[in-house]
């Protein structure tokens, strides 16, 4: 290019950030970037869209080997920069921060999307693609993807946090194996049409396939990760009650020291007394026949902090205190919370993460960890489809189910001992697994429940014994003490109506007959009674809307309400233009309306 000609388009390249013939360049120095992926990096690229200016091709055809992809040639190429990229994972990040990812699909090729919502184990992202496969060497540019097969089609969302309605989105994707994807523009807005990251594919394959390989995540049902543990650095204090108790429970040795267990966990009872969580692992042999292949089983119960996924740990523990050390392990199981936390045990998540007392059992993943990595134990997680027809899981499952009536319980004795930090938390002799905030809120509320219950309008409530025939809602009472409907945005029309419901079921409760108790428990309220407010007659339901006292209310009450229905009835006869005066007449002569001069 001469000089002459470089001046006459200094204005043009001025205005286009153009100053350098190095901002051509890639990242890693060893190709060319194309004209619109230069115009796509552009903060404001208004009328930009312009095909490529003469030089620059010229330019193109001078310095990259032909048909080669822009690659550069030797003596224009450098190596400056590393192609090395150290990328953020998604899973930690904060909440309400929604970032563009990266990780892989079922077939191992890239995918990519900006967060829509995201929980603790899955996000929902809106889809979007990119060609970088075929072009490697440049930065990576999306588009909004128009809808595949593999996701679901969109065609209205109105909470999401971009301008625009997306079109495809992958509503469960777990960030466990998602790297957060550096890109020149956050937000999607309604003339965005590409994002562009300042890295190639080149730049980051190796890092994205490195980082999903080591957790290995995928969506069906192969197995999903192989994870050599680091040396223990929890204290080894776990080698008492709990391995005792396994110890009459021995394990078929493999050849290859490769034990495979399928693990399964069963919860009944929720929310009664009788609650109960059952656990069950089944030693399975490669190679022994269908039947025989089931070397070793054992089942039992776990007490404290009630759910399904605690019954699961509990299984998944049992089975790694019976394994050798330096074995090779492999976990079936249906639950994808265990699997879940089984990668976290593989970052020390639940012993170094900050996270620790925000999540649920967490002091026995906390032993989980310990076994683990004070065994040197190489632990493969298999995600089997529950209740399909597999064998094995469907035996573990029966076995699990029958361990309820199991009459020795493992107790987990030494807890407190495996704890990563120097304090645990406990309650009444009982060892605190779940979140400590939601734990606190719990416990505060009880409290003030219980004061509520010691007034004196609640005495009645200690001679219900029956929990059929309750009659307080405690939960809804105390919403309903804490919510307003001008200040608590979560504050429903439901939640509304229920209010509504529960301040006129107080209002009966108050009313002198307390006609409801009456119905349901007659054994504690003394039908003989004289009405309160005239004391002639018995009093019943009916005679506190007829009693004489009250006459002069009850009859405003009634005439009020026949005011009401009028208007309603020539409301509904204008509508459909029709005389609606037979029918009021008729309403109005009803003899609910009229009151007997002995009242």
């Amino acid at each position: 290019m001469t000089p002459k000609i470089f001046i006459s388009y200094f204005r043009r390249l001025r205005s286009l950030q153009l100053y350098y013939l190095s901002q051509f360049i890639t990242p890693q120095g060893t190709h060319m970037i194309t004209w619109n992926v230069y115009l796509s990096n552009l903060s404001s690229r208004k009328d930009h869209h312009v095909l490529p200016h003469k030089w620059f091709n010229d330019i193109h055809q001078c310095v990259t080997v032909p048909n080669s992809n822009s690659l550069l040639l030797d003596q224009f190429s450098s190596n400056a920069i590393s192609s090395n990229i150290d990328l953020v994972p998604t899973f930690g990040s904060l909440r309400k921060s929604m970032k563009w990812i990266a990780t892989l699909d079922e077939d191992g090729s890239p995918l990519f999307g900006k967060q829509l919502s995201k929980q603790q184990y899955s996000c929902k992202i809106v889809h979007w693609t990119s060609d970088c496969v075929t072009r490697p060497n440049d930065v990576i540019t999306l588009t909004s993807c128009p809808g595949c097969s593999k996701h679901v089609p969109v065609t209205h969302t109105k909470s999401n946090p971009t301008d625009v309605t997306p079109l495809c989105i992958i509503p469960k994707l777990s960030p466990l194996g998602s790297l957060i994807l550096p890109t020149m523009q956050e937000r999607i807005r309604h003339d965005t049409t590409t994002i562009t990251s300042p890295f190639t594919w080149a730049d980051l394959d190796e890092t994205v396939r490195t980082y999903y390989g080591q957790l290995d995540i995928q969506p069906n049902f192969s197995p999903v990760d192989v994870v050599t543990f680091p040396s223990p650095s929890l204290p080894p204090s776990l080698d008492s009650a709990a391995p005792l108790a396994f110890a009459a429970f021995l394990l078929a040795t493999p050849p290859d020291n490769h034990y495979c267990f399928y693990t399964d966990g069963s919860l009944i009872n929720l929310g009664n007394p009788d609650v109960s969580m059952g656990w069950s692992w089944v030693q399975v042999l490669d190679g022994a026949g269908f039947f025989q292949s089931i070397a070793a089983h054992a089942h039992r119960i776990i007490h404290n902090w009630p759910s399904s996924t605690r019954a699961e740990i509990a299984a998944i523990h049992a089975a790694l205190t019976v394994t050798p050390p330096l074995s090779t392990v492999t976990i079936h199981t249906d639950s994808q919370s265990a699997i879940d936390g089984l990668r976290l045990c593989a970052t020390s998540s639940y012993s170094n993460s900050r996270l620790y007392y925000k999540t649920t059992n967490f002091e026995l993943w906390a032993i989980v960890e310990h076994l683990i990595s004070s065994k040197s134990l190489s632990v493969m997680s298999v995600k089997v489809k529950g209740h399909s027809g597999n064998f094995f899981n469907d035996y573990t499952d029966s076995l699990a189910n029958s361990a309820h009536t199991s009459s020795s319980a493992i107790l987990l004795s030494d807890l407190d001992q495996v704890s990563p930090h120097d304090f645990i938390l406990k309650y009444d002799d009982i060892l605190c697994e779940s979140n400590s905030r939601r734990l606190f809120k719990q416990y505060s509320q009880i409290l003030w429940m219980h004061r509520l219950t010691r007034l004196l309008r609640f005495n009645f409530t200690v001679t219900l014994s029956s929990i059929s025939d309750f009659v307080i809602d405690w939960d809804l009472t105390w919403f309903s003490l804490n919510s307003e409907f001008q200040y608590d945005a979560s504050f429903t029309h439901a939640h509304a109506s229920s209010h509504r419901t529960f301040k006129f079921k107080l209002f009966l409760e108050d009313l002198l007959t307390l006609e409801h108790l009456k119905r349901i428990r007659p054994d504690l309220y003394i039908d003989i009674l004289s009405c309160r407010s005239c004391l002639d007659s018995k009093e019943d339901f009916t005679h506190l809307f007829m009693c004489k006292c009250r006459r002069i209310a009850m009859e405003q009450i009634l005439l009020a309400y026949q005011k009401h229905f009028i208007n309603k009835l020539q409301e509904a006869g204008d509508l459909v233009k029709k005389d609606p005066s037979l029918i009021i007449n008729k309403f109005k002569s009803l003899p609910c309306w009229s009151f007997s001069p002995s009242n």
